[in-house]
């Protein structure tokens, strides 16, 4: 019984995933952990010039092209500097702060913030000078 039920299944997975909307899909994966996102990728700079972590680069995953605010604020909530956009390549753009663009930061612990539509990634990044 096993060898005619198997053929069925295969057509049965290729019909029923176009049905699904994208929302649909996201949440499918996302329960199998396996749903891309939006992350820090370092969150220690050390700008010294050296090419080597001179900046900070946060992922965001952004398959339908929402419009992002990234900034970087200091720990008593002033805002330090506005993140930049540094590439993108579908699903994903890179936001970027340098922290010597906007003359020397110095070193320390500071908080950042990107808004992606109606999510906020908040999170620390230390300057090592």
């Amino acid at each position: 019984m096993k060898r005619y039920l198997a053929p069925f299944l295969v057509p049965l997975a290729i019909f029923a995933a176009p049905l699904l909307s994208v929302p649909a899909l996201e949440r499918a994966a996302g329960a199998a952990g396996t749903l891309p996102s939006s992350v820090a990728l370092n969150r220690t700079v050390t700008p010294n010039h050296d090419h080597k972590n001179d900046t900070f680069i946060f992922k965001c995953y952004n398959p339908r092209d929402f419009h992002i605010t990234a900034s970087i604020y200091g720990l008593r909530g002033e805002k330090i500097a506005s993140m930049r956009l540094k590439s993108e390549a579908y699903p994903y753009c890179y936001m970027e702060w340098n922290p010597d663009s906007t003359g020397k930061v110095p070193g320390g612990v500071y908080i950042y913030e990107v808004i992606l539509n109606d999510k906020s990634y908040k999170g620390t990044v230390v300057v090592v000078r």
